[in-house]
């Protein structure tokens, strides 16, 4: 693809988050030159850079944001000047920051900060949903649960941060008992969490991409949340299918429309939804750039970063009212170390086999050193069908976990 050039100049654009990849290869793949800072030193990251920056940049909803802020300043200026900024995971919040550090004078691709927080925040988008009526699991700041008789619902429920995505510090909650100790071991920050019923069914989300006065759907996905042989953890995020194919889908891509519209959200944007026979709701609304951005790209042809800077400067792009022409179905499932592994020679030499055969994503370099239940690689491939991607991600997940019990 030729270089996407800005007056003579190949456009630069500068990407923050603890994890990038999926951002920035996106928009290497698209003729972008890409700086980006970042917590994890993926060898495919790497290969879509033109300068990769790696600090140890935990999630900013749960640390000190001032400390790690102060220390990203200078080297931010240092790469200046670039023609946008795009904010990543743990960083979407920060655009008053990075307006700041840059003087408004670049592109900043990311909604308001005063909208990431109402959006991001669990709590307040279920308020939100209510008043639109659409429905959404009912859901309360777990602060307003004093006592365990407090909750009114039946069981099972669940308790989640009422910020941030991902699913891995979500607690599951069968009866009144395990609510006890849950509370008991949060204590003082209940404040950070919500409670909200479980609803059971296929976790669904639609990609949109809005400038804020249109929208349009451009994919609807299947999520792979909890799967056992790729994550110990219940609700963790490991992947996603596309396209999913379901009864609902018009429905699903209505709403999703027309909640970007609603709460003025620009770019590209994901709502997730949970399916069932008897019942569909609204999960959460994300606005910002989603993990499901490989098997988007892979099924449709787009091109999302692409997509989300158009929309930025008013631009659409032109997909078929139907969501039903995919070039083909797609996977990302998503592995998580069972145990504590380090990245050997022998398990860097079989990853980078299979990146050379472009069936792997978010690899990580040799001496790498993963804890229990921490992501290691995500392995991509596309197919003619759902079943047929499904085999060949259980075949690359047989094969990585003999890798690993020899190395």
């Amino acid at each position: 693809m030729q270089p996407v050039l800005y007056n003579d100049h190949q456009m630069k654009i500068l990407i923050i988050g603890v994890n990038t990849r999926h951002i920035a290869c996106s928009a290497r793949h698209c003729g972008y030159s890409v700086i980006s800072l970042d917590s994890f030193g993926d060898i495919d990251l790497k290969s879509c850079c033109e300068k990769l920056f790696i600090w140890d940049i935990p999630d900013l909803y749960n640390f000190e944001t001032d400390r790690i802020k102060s220390r990203l300043v200078p080297l931010i200026k240092s790469v200046l000047p670039v023609d946008c900024v795009v904010l990543g995971p743990g960083f979407e919040h920060e655009g008053n920051w990075i307006r700041k550090i840059t003087g408004s004078k670049v592109q900043l691709l990311n909604n308001p900060t005063h909208i990431i927080n109402n959006v991001s925040d669990k709590v307040l988008i279920a308020e939100k949903l209510k008043s639109l009526n659409i429905p959404h699991p009912y859901t309360v700041p777990l602060d307003s649960i004093i006592t365990p008789d407090d909750w009114k619902k039946e069981y099972p429920v669940v308790i989640k941060p009422r910020c941030g995505a991902g699913g891995m510090k979500n607690i599951p909650i069968e009866d009144k008992q395990d609510l006890i100790s849950v509370l008991d071991e949060i204590k003082d920050h209940k404040d950070q969490y919500l409670i909200q019923e479980y609803v059971n069914g296929i976790i669904a989300s639609v990609s949109v991409i809005s400038t804020g006065k249109k929208a349009v759907a451009v994919a609807v996905n299947e999520h792979l949340a909890g799967v056992k042989g790729l994550t110990g953890m219940p609700f963790a995020y490991c992947g996603n299918i596309t396209p999913y194919l379901g009864g609902y889908n018009g429905w699903m891509c209505r709403i999703a429309v027309d909640l970007a519209l609603q709460l003025k959200l620009v770019g590209s944007i994901g709502v997730d939804f949970i399916i069932s026979d008897n019942r569909q709701v609204v999960l959460e609304v994300n606005p910002r750039f989603q993990g499901s951005i490989d098997t988007v790209e892979l099924s449709t042809g787009l091109n999302i970063f692409q997509a989300h800077y158009d929309a930025f400067n008013g631009i659409l792009p032109e997909i078929e009212e139907t969501i039903g022409k995919y070039k083909c179905y797609s996977i990302r499932a998503i592995f998580f170390a069972p145990k504590k592994i380090s990245i050997s020679n022998d398990i860097s030499g079989f990853l980078i086999q299979c990146f050379k055969q472009d069936i792997i994503v978010d690899i990580p370099p040799e001496g790498t050193i993963f804890y229990e239940n921490e992501p290691i690689v995500s392995y991509i491939s596309g197919g003619n069908s759902k079943n047929e991607v499904i085999n060949k991600a259980q075949k690359f997940i047989t094969d990585l976990k003999k890798v690993l019990l020899y190395s």
